[in-house]
Parts: C-alpha cells; sequence; structure tokens
C-alpha cells in the first residue's frame, strides 16, 4: 500500500535517491585517494558506504512503492537552443531495482572481505567494486537515454577493470579485452538507436519520449530500426546470441565479481533497459527480440551441458535464464522479465558465492597439501559434501531455484514466463518458441544436477586427502541471506502463484492450475531423466558444445581473421600506393622547387642585377662629363667634333 500522504515527500526522496546514487561513488573516490600503505581503510570502508547505500535505497522505495512516477530533472549542458537535463525517474521498477543492486554488492563486498584476504591488489579491487555500483545504480535512476548510455559505457569500463584483476594472468587480460570489445559492437547499435530517436522525437527524456510515440499513428519504420538498434546495445550487455560469447569468458576474473556481474549488475542492465523503453518497441521488433531470446536460451544450455569448468557452467546458465528473460520481453511481458531477474539475481549469487566458496576452500586444501590442479574443473571435485555441508546445502537450495524446483523462487518466475508465452502464441513459429522454452526448462535441470553431482555427489579425485574444510564465516553469512531470498516467500504467499508483491499479470490465472501442475510433472520428470543420465560422471563429452558451436573459432576465422588481412591490405596499399604517390608528389615538388629556385637566381636576378649593374655604370660613365671645369668640357667638345668630321668624311 501506498505510505501516508504526509510521508511522501519528493524533494526528501531526491535526496535519498542522490545519496543511493552517491555513496558507492564515494568509497570508489576513497580508494582512489587513500595510499597502498593504508589499503585497510578501503577494505573497511566500502562496504559500510554500500550499506549506507542500502538502506538509502530501502527508505526510497518504502516510500515511492505505489505512487507511479517521480520526474526529477536538472540542467546539464545546452546545445544550441535545446537544453539537456540529468535527474531521476523513481518508479516501482527503478526502486526496485536500486535495492537488488544495493543489496548483492553489498553481500559481495562482505564476502569479498574473506575471499579477497592476502591479494595484493585488494584497493584496486574494493574501489572499482564500488564503482561498479555507482554506475549501475545511474542506469537505474536515469530519467533519459542519454545518461543511461554514459552510465551503460561506465559499467562497460568498470567490468573490463574487474575482469582483468589479475592483470598478471593474460587469460584474465584477454577476457577483459573480449567483454569490453564486443560490448563496443553492440554499443555502436545503441548509439545510432539514440539517434535515429532524437532525430524524430526531438529528444531523449523517457517521459516524454513515451508521450511522443504515443501520439504516433502506428508503428513507423524508424521506431522498428530504433528499437532494434537499441537492442544491439542490449544483446551486447545481457550476452544475447550473437554477442554472448565474452561472458564464459570473463570468468576469470574473480568470482565475487562473477556474482557481482551476473546477478543483478551488468548482465541484468539490458533486461531492465528493455522493460524501461518497451513503449519504443513494435510488434516486429519484439518478435526478433522473443527470438533472439529463446535461440540464445537454447544454445547456452546445450553448451552448460559439456563444459567442465564449474564457473562456466554458471556463466552459461546465465546466459540461458537471460535468454528467457528475453523472449518473455518479446512477448510483451516486461514484468515477466522483470520478475525473472529479480528471482535470480538472488539465486544465481548464491550459487556463484557458494561455488566461491569451493574454489576457495579447496585452493587452501590444495596449498597446505603442495598439490597442483585446476580447482574449478569439475573432473577433480567431487565428494565435498561431508567436507563442505554448510556450502553444499546453500548449493542445493540454490540450485533448486535454477531448475525451477516447486518451493523455490525460480518455480514462480518460470511459471510466469511460460504463461506469458503460452498467452502469446498464437501461430506456428510462436508455438516452436514455447516448445524450445520448454525444452530449455529441462536442459535447465540436467546441467544443474550434473553441477551438483559432479562437486559435492561420489567420491573424491584429486582432493582426496586433503584438509578441506568451510571457509570463514565472513564469506558464509551473505551465502545464508541469499538461499533462504532463493526460497518462495519472499515473492509470494503462495508457493504454485506466480502472482505476488512483485507481480501482478491478471490475464495469468487462466492457465494457472493446469501449468502448475504440467510444471510440477516436467521438473520431476527432468530429475529422473538427470539421475538415469549421470550415473556415469561425465556423459556429455561433445567438444561442438564445449565449444559453443564453435562461435569464436567462426568469429576469428571470418570476422576477426577477415578485418586483419583487409586492415593488411589496406597499410600495405597504403604505404605502397597511397604514401607512394604522396611521396613521389612531394619529390616532385621539391624538385620543381629547385629549378624554379635556380631560374629565379640565375634568370631573373641576373637579368634584373644587369640592368641595374648597366645603368650604374652608364650613370658613373655620363657623371664624367659633368666634371664642372671649363677646361674637360672645352676638350670634350672638340673631342666630339673631331669625330664627327672623320666619320662624316670617311
Amino acid at each position: 500500500m501506498p505510505e501516508p500522504a504526509s510521508l511522501y515527500n519528493p524533494a526528501t526522496l531526491q535526496t535519498f535517491a542522490l545519496l543511493t546514487l552517491l555513496l558507492p561513488l564515494v568509497s570508489f573516490a576513497v580508494g582512489a585517494l587513500v595510499s597502498e600503505r593504508y589499503s585497510w581503510v578501503v577494505t573497511l570502508c566500502a562496504p559500510f558506504l554500500v550499506l549506507l547505500s542500502l538502506a538509502t535505497a530501502i527508505y526510497t522505495a518504502s516510500v515511492q512503492w505505489g505512487h507511479g512516477n517521480l520526474l526529477v530533472a536538472m540542467p546539464w549542458f545546452t546545445v544550441s537552443d535545446y537544453t539537456f537535463s540529468a535527474g531521476f525517474m523513481l518508479n516501482a521498477t527503478s526502486v526496485c531495482m536500486t535495492v537488488i543492486v544495493a543489496f548483492i554488492s553489498f553481500l559481495v563486498h562482505v564476502y569479498s572481505t574473506g575471499y579477497m584476504a592476502g591479494d595484493p591488489a585488494t584497493k584496486r579491487y574494493f574501489t572499482m567494486l564500488g564503482f561498479f555500483t555507482f554506475a549501475m545504480q545511474g542506469i537505474v535512476l536515469a530519467d533519459n537515454l542519454l545518461s543511461i548510455f554514459v552510465f551503460w559505457e561506465l559499467v562497460g569500463f568498470a567490468s573490463c577493470m574487474l575482469i582483468g584483476h589479475w592483470k598478471e594472468n593474460p587469460q584474465a587480460v584477454a577476457a577483459a579485452k573480449k567483454a569490453f570489445l564486443l560490448n563496443r559492437v553492440g554499443d555502436a547499435g545503441f548509439l545510432v538507436g539514440l539517434m535515429l530517436i532524437w532525430s524524430h522525437t526531438g529528444t531523449f527524456a523517457l517521459g516524454d519520449l513515451a508521450q511522443a510515440i504515443a501520439q504516433l499513428p502506428g508503428a513507423a519504420s524508424w521506431q522498428t530500426a530504433a528499437a532494434l538498434c537499441i537492442f544491439c546495445g542490449i544483446a551486447g550487455k545481457s550476452a544475447q546470441f550473437p554477442l554472448f560469447t565474452w561472458l564464459p569468458d570473463a570468468m576469470e576474473g574473480p568470482t565475487p565479481v562473477s556474482a557481482l556481474i551476473h546477478a543483478a549488475t551488468m548482465v541484468a542492465a539490458g533486461i531492465f533497459l528493455l522493460a524501461r523503453v518497451s513503449f519504443v518497441f513494435t510488434p516486429a521488433a519484439l518478435d526478433v527480440v522473443a527470438l533472439t531470446g529463446i535461440v540464445t536460451a537454447v544454445v547456452a544450455a546445450l553448451a552448460a551441458l559439456s563444459q567442465h569448468d564449474i564457473k562456466k557452467i554458471l556463466a552459461y546458465s546465465t546466459i540461458s535464464q537471460l535468454g528467457l528473460m528475453v523472449t518473455a520481453a518479446g512477448t510483451g511481458a516486461f514484468n515477466v522479465a522483470m520478475l525473472h531477474l529479480v528471482t535470480h539475481a538472488f539465486f544465481k549469487a548464491c550459487l556463484f558465492l557458494s561455488a566461491g566458496s569451493v574454489i576457495h576452500a579447496v585452493h587452501q586444501g590444495q596449498h597446505q597439501g603442495h598439490r597442483k590442479f585446476d580447482v574449478q574443473d569439475m573432473r577433480n571435485l567431487g565428494g565435498l559434501k561431508t567436507k563442505l555441508p554448510f556450502t553444499y546445502i546453500t548449493f542445493m537450495l540454490s540450485g533448486c531455484a535454477l531448475a525451477g524446483v516447486p518451493f523455490f523462487s525460480g518455480f514462480l518466475s518460470k511459471e510466469a514466463i511460460f504463461s506469458a508465452l503460452l498467452h502469446w502464441a498464437d501461430n506456428g513459429w510462436r508455438w516452436l518458441v514455447v516448445v524450445l522454452a520448454f525444452g530449455v526448462s529441462f536442459l535447465t535441470v540436467l546441467y544443474t544436477y550434473r553441477l551438483i553431482r559432479g562437486i559435492f555427489a561420489g567420491t573424491e579425485t584429486a582432493t582426496a586427502g586433503l584438509n578441506i574444510t568451510e571457509p570463514p564465516v565472513i564469506m558464509r553469512a551473505p551465502v545464508a541471506l541469499l538461499a533462504g531470498a532463493s526460497l518462495w516467500f519472499m515473492f509470494s504467499i503462495n508457493p504454485f502463484s506466480c502472482s505476488g508483491w512483485f507481480l501482478q499479470f491478471p490475464e495469468l490465472p487462466a492457465h494457472h492450475i493446469t501449468l502448475t501442475i504440467f510444471s510440477t510433472a516436467w521438473v520431476i520428470l527432468a530429475v529422473v531423466a538427470a539421475r538415469f543420465i549421470f550415473r556415469e560422471r561425465n556423459p556429455f563429452q561433445s567438444e561442438l558444445l564445449r565449444n559453443t558451436f564453435y562461435l569464436d573459432l567462426y568469429y576469428q576465422k571470418y570476422v576477426t581473421d577477415s578485418v586483419v588481412a583487409v586492415a593488411g591490405f589496406t597499410s600495405r596499399f597504403d604505404r605502397k600506393w597511397i604514401d607512394g604517390f604522396l611521396h613521389a608528389t612531394a619529390y616532385a615538388q621539391i624538385t620543381v622547387a629547385h629549378l624554379t629556385g635556380w631560374f629565379d637566381r640565375a634568370i631573373i636576378d641576373g637579368m634584373v642585377n644587369g640592368a641595374a649593374a648597366l645603368a650604374r655604370t652608364t650613370g658613373r660613365f655620363t657623371q664624367s662629363f659633368q666634371g664642372g671645369k671649363i677646361q674637360l668640357y672645352i676638350f670634350w667638345a672638340a673631342l666630339a667634333i673631331i669625330i664627327f668630321l672623320i666619320w662624316t668624311l670617311v
């Protein structure tokens, strides 16, 4: 219910929203200003400042919830006669996201104090965590597309820095570069979309833009083009086909960073933006969105079945679940996509942090036992249920939510997605999307079962004989909170109803009972199939799936190599022909300059100087006739008469 009018003060809400945004930036500033000698100050201050940001976000959400939109705009800069603004748009979607981002970020900060203990670059790590959180909150709160794009790019920069945190690891550096470049490909489309919107509406403000598009007589072609261009940016940020290959490689970064990126920041930004600008997307654009989402979900789910790295399995799982969210958005059910985004944030953060606990514990045991093996390779694990009972329970709880098991949050949000798909399907190809979505749900159970069994069940392999113990309480406490948030009661009183306080969708109950029965039976069937299939330890040995249908090889061969070849050809053409022509032209100009210089000195200057010398000599000669002496004048006159007489007489 809305708060009493006396508590609803827009000015106060503006202040608290600003604090929610700026407190993580203060964390970044502290980290940037404090010297390495006092890095412990950053480790202490960063979680505290993000906790304060969480408190302000909770207050803002509790007061703003149910009050519609609150727009707060301030002048930013002026171009010609138009003033661009920067401000906030507070509504149920944005305030909910600010709480989730701050909550997940706070837990990751706390967890990281244990996980990153002893890391030589701890100060830089926490500094960038604060900046990452600030940039994500900026996307969530921004009231116009230009501000969103600015924060969008800041998130990309921060993620690149965090993925490549371990700079001494070449694979981490390469993964950071790959994430940055592939996101720039998508963001180029995003920028074109902004240009199209500006040229046709003259505004970036979300409120004004929604009104301008609502007044259009029908879906214009430019609107479809603009929507698809914006979706290019979404595909890059939220790892959709074909721009998703950066996300599995991003697992080279610290595990808490993986949890933050996969849970409520960065990859979630694209889904949030879809909901934020839903009014831009035409029916034709939404069909493209739905098809892209389902293709991504299927490809990533299949790829997850053959991975051995536990973090990469979770990464492909994230890509697949994001594909389902995008598919739901493509049906027009943006609230449903946001519901799955929220549930996924909690259980996927729990899965990643639980995986981090496994990696941390095994690495500690490995170090004490003086053994070397890949602690993230599932083939080196197994049988850890007795040594890590707490982590096993949290992994099971969040894994059940991912698999869509009843009484868990994932079941509710997937129910909502299936209901939206059934409402949307009205022809052949749309029904294919529905079938594929259920197939993705089935595959999710398979790879989740395989992951949990590979880590915790069976007998120990490389870990046998090692002293492996649970991580410290500072790491277990955040995981416990996230595991509790994976249960159904966080989102709905009824464990079988997807209509809770996060989602109000009146059309859904028409399919509710039948769909619930079918979904429950479908999950049970998938679990039985998983138990049968995974009697062997690793039945899936497909190189095709492990290499994600060789998409990276395709990009390398047909995109990267082609670009490099064209770049090499143009470089050679430039050096041989362009530079050759320019050099020949330059040499010709120099030669002509030398010739004209010689002609000027020898001929032109010679003629001028010769004429001057002749005039000077003639002047001196005639001057001798003007000596001022009478005798000389008589002499020259007589000489002239004699010469004249001789010339006439001869």
